[in-house]
């Protein structure tokens, strides 16, 4: 069996082999890149409906692109400069960039 959510979903993959053996845990890693395959080819299609029925603008998804791009930034600084642990480099840098996002937007 070709064997495409193992080399997605790594470790993932792995435990859910584990936990469901060999046959249903590929089973189940399939279904999920099917699924998020499925979710990805609706918001394309339904792109048009999205964006003028969600009530965000461009301002708003250029602060979110911008959040993610310090946050991203700041999970790399924690992570390699300051050798912290990916989970807390996690938290740290999104907590971070929201009261970043926060100060500059709110206090000018």
């Amino acid at each position: 069996m070709v064997d495409i959510a193992s080399l997605l979903l790594g470790s993932f993959q792995d435990s859910l082999v584990s936990v469901f053996g060999t046959s249903i845990g590929w089973a189940i890693g399939h279904l999920i890149l099917l699924a998020v395959a499925g979710l990805a080819i609706l918001a394309l299609k339904e792109r048009r409906h999205i964006i003028s029925n969600s009530g965000l603008k461009k301002q708003h998804a250029w602060d979110g692109i911008a959040t993610l791009l310090v946050t991203i930034i700041l999970f790399y600084i924690y992570t390699s400069i300051f050798e912290f642990e990916p989970v807390a480099s996690l938290g740290i840098s999104l907590s971070s960039s929201i009261s970043l996002r926060w100060m500059i937007t709110i206090l000018g």
